[in-house]
C-alpha cells in the first residue's frame, strides 16, 4: 500500500510565502488573551463593575471596559443592575 504524499494546508502555505507572523502581533495576541483571562477570573467570584474589575486584575479602567463590550458581543458576559452609576458584568451562565 503506499501512503498518498500530504498537502499542507494553506494556511501554512500563506505564512510562509509572507514570512511568518510577526513577533508584534504574536505579542498584542498573547496580551489580550492574558487580559481575557484575568477579567473571567475576576468575574468567577460573581457580578462586578468595571472600577472592581479594574482593582481587582490591576487593568486600566479603559481597557477592562474595552474587553468587556467584545465579551459582551460574542455573548461570554451579561450586562446586570446599575450600581453606584456604573453596570455590573457577569459570566454568562451556560
Amino acid at each position: 500500500m503506499t501512503e498518498e504524499p500530504q498537502t499542507e494546508k494553506p494556511i501554512k502555505i500563506i505564512r510562509k510565502r509572507r514570512g511568518g507572523v510577526r513577533q508584534e502581533l504574536l505579542e498584542r495576541s498573547r496580551t489580550q488573551t492574558k487580559t481575557r483571562k484575568r477579567i473571567v477570573q475576576a468575574l468567577e467570584d460573581g457580578p462586578k463593575t468595571v472600577p472592581e474589575i479594574a482593582k481587582v486584575t490591576a487593568i486600566p479602567g479603559h481597557e477592562v471596559l474595552w474587553k468587556l463590550m467584545g465579551m459582551k458581543k460574542y455573548g461570554l458576559v451579561v450586562e446586570g443592575e446599575q450600581r453606584d452609576g456604573y453596570y455590573e458584568y457577569a459570566l454568562k451562565e451556560e
